[in-house]
């Protein structure tokens, strides 16, 4: 049984356990989306199909939303309500269910969930060695790594790269220098911490901070943690921008990954374009497809696609 199988089923209504049993290809399932009085939804990177019931009925209905939020919370919903403030829950082994629904607000700010209509579980697996063909062309002439933005789509394989380039790098694996890194988790998908337990192997260097916002993030662990290389998932906004910025004042490498097709459309994004303009990244990594090196660009913005090789 796939390991994300043994994880789920268990918290799944029957008739929704009873499709994912039949379901194929279940090792290349990356997202299970349930949607009360809607099918099940399967992604597998950039594809998805819908699963309904015989006749074209629901497989998922309202009454199942309360009894699978309880299960996904294990039995005590109270329990988990900062996490649910933020629209998910971390799952042993390192799973994410992301919710929504109706929202409840007090001065701006989500404190609970009146109702909970959507499921959004995001199976994260761990690949040990996904890193080792780009991580040369990552290195500098010490063998330390460079500062390196991961750039792809949604879904295809920015975190399981960066979570085993933290491992590389604390370990001092596959010709790279060992260097202490922090690793900044906000939504827990790279640690797959449990109750601030890392669930995935980080490497002997490495130091978690997680469930706070990157930038704030950041700024601890810089301040707090002395690391070498800091890293984080889905750089976004001008703060986490300015946090990465001080990082780098500081003496710190950045490891990052953000949603983008390219270097191009990157820096359309305007907080982006400070990063090209100070040239804080050295090596940016091009994905396509799930866990598809197809370049590297380095910090002149010059392609060598195909060729992952360390020359400037």
């Amino acid at each position: 049984m796939d390991t994300w199988k043994s994880t789920l089923l268990p918290l799944m209504p029957p008739r929704v356990r009873a499709a994912l049993e039949r379901a194929d290809g279940g090792a290349c399932v990356t997202e299970i989306r349930l949607r009360a009085g809607g099918p099940l939804q399967l992604v597998a990177g950039v594809t998805d199909r819908l699963i309904y019931a015989p006749n074209g009925r629901p497989l998922f209905g309202p009454e199942d939303c309360e009894q699978l939020l309880s299960r996904v919370c294990e039995q005590s919903v109270y329990a988990w309500t900062e996490e649910l403030r933020s629209g998910f829950v971390t799952l042993p082994g390192g799973c994410r269910v992301g919710i929504s629904g109706r929202a409840l607000q007090t001065d701006g700010r989500v404190t609970s969930f009146s109702e909970v209509t959507c499921f959004a579980f995001r199976i994260v697996r761990e690949v040990k060695g996904a890193g080792e063909r780009v991580l040369p062309a990552l290195l500098d002439e010490n063998a330390r790594l460079r500062p390196t933005l991961i750039l792809s789509p949604p879904g295809c394989g920015k975190t399981t790269l960066l979570r085993d380039l933290v491992r590389l790098v604390s370990g001092g694996l596959h010709g790279a220098a060992p260097q202490t890194v922090s690793l900044v988790d906000e939504r827990f998908e790279v640690s797959g911490a449990v109750r601030g337990r890392p669930q995935f192997d980080l490497g002997p260097r490495t130091d978690v901070m997680s469930g706070l916002r990157k930038h704030e993030g950041m700024m601890r662990m810089v301040a707090a943690m002395a690391p070498q290389v800091i890293a984080m998932d889905e750089l976004s906004g001008a703060e986490d921008v300015d946090a990465v910025l001080h990082a780098c004042s500081c003496g710190v490498t950045p490891l990052a990954t953000a949603h983008a097709r390219d270097v191009e459309s990157l820096m359309q994004r305007e907080t982006m374009r400070a990063l090209r303009d100070r040239r804080v990244f050295e090596r940016y990594v091009l994905l396509s497809g799930i866990g598809e090196v197809t370049g590297v660009v380095n910090g002149q913005l010059t392609v060598d696609r195909g060729q992952l090789t360390g020359d400037s």
